[in-house]
Order: structure tokens, then C-alpha cells, then sequence
């Protein structure tokens, strides 16, 4: 290649990358990224979308094993994040089963997110266990988001006994005392309803880890009857089938309740 063509190729790429930051800086977006953190002991980490004015932040709440990755790398909750949400997690103290230790991580996590982000907290979604988990941060935090959404979610934790190990993590996450009634988020069901939040659950009758007629099927009924704004999606397939995780529910319910 001759010395001219090589300089027309270099300008030409030069140019390229001009537009590129010119175009990003006029519309004010940016590239999508992950932060990653520790907030008092707890592993954090926030998916940020490409743009500098989210729609709001989702505080994802995961199930029993695992931890402040899980779906985060995932079609589901990106699809949430492509759509102009912040998508943030914890740890949670891991197998915390909505122990007061997990209400806190969660207000730290608030604050962490909103400031990473640039948005307000509007969405609390919760897997399995991360029910029961973000549902008694709904009740105990002084500070609540509008949304609510929940699969396969566990929000009785009396009817745990077909969860491996669930008992002992219960009982190792109250200290090895009772949970309190109110920490049991189907016997807090008027304190969920009084939030004003709206809430969405999505479960499958063939779950055989959450039972459907006591933890979802039983508290949708509760929340009916105290005047709460509920919904309830029936999915079939066992606890952690692909059924559970639409993206088109996901970000529907997300935008049609934030606003």
C-alpha cells in the first residue's frame, strides 16, 4: 500500500472515531458498563445501560446459593437494562432468608445504586428465596419502591422442607431462634399491602421446592383481600424453569407500574 493510501486510511479511521465521540457526547449516552464494589462486607455490582437518564433502578434479590452475579450476566435482567434501567445486586449476606442483616444490605445497596446509576430506586424483583428477602425490606426499610415483582418466589418460610438445607440456613439466619411472625412475608401480608406497592408474581403450581398454594397463590390471595394492587402470572414447569423468566413480562410490568 503506498504512503498516500496509508494516510487516507488513518484519516479515515481518525474521522470514524470523531463521530463516534462526537455523536456519544450530543446525545448524551454511554456505553454500557458494569461497577462493582463492596459495601460493608458485601459484594455489589450495578449493569448501567447506555444511557446518562435511566427510567429508574431494579435491586435484583437472589435465591439460596447464590449470590450477587446471579442473572446479572443473563438475557433476563439484561433485557431490562437494554431498555434504559439500572440493574443492581448484592450478596446479601447470602442464605440470609430475609434476616435483618439482608434489610440492611439492601438500604446500603439503595444508595450505592442510585448514586452509580443516576436514578431512583423503583423496582425490587426477587427469585426463591430473594422474596422473602426483598419483601421484608418492603416492610421493615423506611424507604420503599413503588414496583414489586416476583418468580417463583418463597414467602413462607414454614413450608421450606423440600429445600435442601433451607431449615438449617432459616434457622443459622434468625440466630438459631423462631423467625419472627412479621419477617414471614404470607403473615405480613396487611403490613405489604399498607406500602402502596404493586405488586406482580409469577410461579408455577408444579413447583416442588415452593409450593404454589402456600407461598404465591396464598399471599396474592392476603394481598387481595387488604386492597393491594396485585397480579399473578401462572407458569408451568418446575423452580427454575425458563418459564419463569420472560423478559417481554419483566419489562412490561417494570415501565407499565414505574411510570
Amino acid at each position: 500500500m503506498s504512503a498516500k493510501r496509508v494516510g487516507q486510511a488513518l484519516l479515515t479511521t481518525v474521522l470514524a472515531v470523531l463521530l463516534v465521540v462526537l455523536t456519544t457526547g450530543a446525545s448524551g449516552e454511554r456505553p454500557a458498563e458494569q461497577v462493582r464494589g463492596v459495601l460493608d462486607g458485601q459484594r455489589v455490582r450495578v449493569n448501567l445501560p447506555a444511557t446518562s437518564d435511566p427510567k429508574g433502578v431494579a435491586i435484583f434479590f437472589h435465591g439460596q446459593g447464590s449470590n450477587y452475579n446471579h442473572k446479572m450476566d443473563g438475557t433476563w435482567l439484561d433485557a431490562l437494562r437494554r431498555d434504559g434501567w439500572v440493574v443492581a445486586s448484592s450478596m446479601f449476606h447470602r442464605e440470609n432468608w430475609g434476616n435483618p442483616l439482608s434489610t440492611q444490605d439492601t438500604m446500603a445497596l439503595w444508595d450505592w445504586a442510585e448514586e452509580q446509576g443516576g436514578g431512583e430506586v423503583k423496582l425490587y424483583i426477587g427469585a426463591s428465596m430473594g422474596g422473602t428477602t426483598s419483601l421484608n425490606a418492603l416492610v421493615h426499610a423506611d424507604r420503599r419502591p413503588p414496583c414489586w415483582y416476583g418468580v417463583k418466589p418463597a414467602v413462607d418460610m414454614s413450608t421450606m422442607g423440600n429445600v435442601p438445607g433451607a431449615r438449617r440456613f432459616i434457622s443459622q439466619a434468625y440466630g438459631g431462634q423462631p423467625y419472627p411472625r412479621d419477617r414471614n412475608p404470607v403473615d405480613a401480608a396487611f403490613k405489604l399491602a399498607q406500602t402502596g406497592t404493586t405488586f406482580r408474581f409469577v410461579a408455577s403450581p408444579r413447583d416442588p421446592f415452593v409450593p404454589y398454594d402456600t407461598n404465591s397463590e396464598a399471599i396474592v390471595d392476603r394481598l387481595t383481600e387488604f386492597g393491594a394492587d396485585v397480579t399473578l402470572r401462572t407458569v408451568d414447569g418446575p423452580h427454575d424453569d425458563p418459564s419463569h423468566y420472560s423478559a417481554h413480562d419483566l419489562v412490561t410490568f417494570a415501565n407499565e407500574c414505574a411510570g
